[in-house]
């Protein structure tokens, strides 16, 4: 089994470690070099030293032959573009991304991750065990139609300009989607950085809709 694993945190290292124990070839992807050289030097293993969100470190480490894609950093913003990349330009069988912020896990189902979890016992448990797929889907897809696509323009006095999107303290169960520049579509990561005139896609529970206009656009929540 060909097992791609992006980040090398506490949890990207022990499922990386366990799947060579298991005798799974295995490839990660990390961009910290001071954790590139460690991993090299304890776990005797290929890692690629760059952005995984990024298609060419990808193709890199195999994900065109990976059995699975394992996205395991710790913002979630970058696991959603690492297993949309994955399956999308890819064609990865299966990806599993790691869920930092509570209530994000059915946005991520709703956006086309196979698997969402926690905890690396989960996910090795995933890699290890064949689970029947249309039943993990069922489990959050009850909870669809409660999510909400919404947009918003950011103008000359919206306080997220300048900003990278993984600064920018959004509410949970919310996650942005698709950022229109110009005639562009940028799929947004952690280091995306939002500019004036932005148009900016995101999935939200409507609970915490005010929360995230305010946010991005500064409206007051008491606004119509």
């Amino acid at each position: 089994m060909k097992v791609v694993v992006v980040g090398s945190g506490k949890v990207g290292y022990q499922v990386a470690r366990q799947c060579v124990s298991w005798g799974y070839e295995v490839a990660l992807i990390e961009n910290d070099w001071e954790k590139v050289e460690k991993i090299k030097k304890e776990l005797r293993l290929p890692v690629i030293y760059g952005d995984g969100t990024r298609a060419h470190f990808l193709k890199k480490a195999g994900a065109e032959n990976a059995d699975i894609v394992v996205a395991v950093t710790d913002d979630d913003q970058d696991n959603l573009v690492i297993c949309q990349l994955a399956e999308r330009q890819f064609k990865a069988k299966r990806t599993l991304a790691l869920v930092n912020t509570p209530g994000n896990e059915k946005l991520f189902c709703w956006l086309g991750v196979n698997q969402v979890i926690g905890p690396a016992s989960l996910i090795l448990g995933q890699i290890r065990e064949e689970k029947d797929m249309d039943e993990t889907a069922a489990m959050w897809m009850q909870d669809i139609k409660d999510l909400k696509m919404i947009q918003y323009q950011l103008g000359s006095e919206a306080p997220v300009l300048g900003r990278m999107i993984k600064d920018i303290p959004f509410p949970n169960e919310c996650i942005l989607v698709t950022v229109v520049r110009g005639n562009t579509a940028i799929v947004p990561c952690g280091k995306t950085v939002l500019e004036e005139g932005d148009y900016v896609f995101a999935l939200t529970n409507p609970k915490v809709q005010d929360e995230l206009e305010h946010i991005l656009t500064g409206k007051n929540y008491n606004e119509g």
